[in-house]
């Protein structure tokens, strides 16, 4: 299956930024699979910042959802690091800022 690299930067836009549109979704666990993960030590460090620096806004139900939301962001971008990219999977354009006549 051919695509554009119109359609390539499309769908690679969409795929960046659907965790901001599908905000902590997973699919249906099987019965085989533990319920609740403990979360790792980093996105309880992160959630710790959080309730530092807004100490008078969550409850701690509000920073038990904030922890399990970091969490599951830092499981789903461990997961997009394993997957292998060859020099084809690349985009053809390249970005660059332009910075005035030289």
């Amino acid at each position: 299956m051919e695509i554009s690299r119109r359609e390539f930067a499309e769908r690679l836009a969409l795929v960046a930024a659907a965790p901001w549109f599908v905000d902590d979704f997973t699919p249906p666990q099987s019965a085989q699979q533990p319920q609740a993960q403990e979360p790792s030590a980093l996105a309880k460090a992160l959630a710790e910042g959080v309730r530092l620096r807004y100490p008078d806004r969550f409850s701690a139900d509000d920073l038990t959802a904030i922890t399990r939301s970091i969490d599951n962001r830092l499981r789903q971008i461990e997961r997009l690091y394993q997957t292998p990219l060859t020099n084809g999977d690349e985009p053809d354009f390249v970005y660059s800022v332009y910075r005035g006549a030289d």
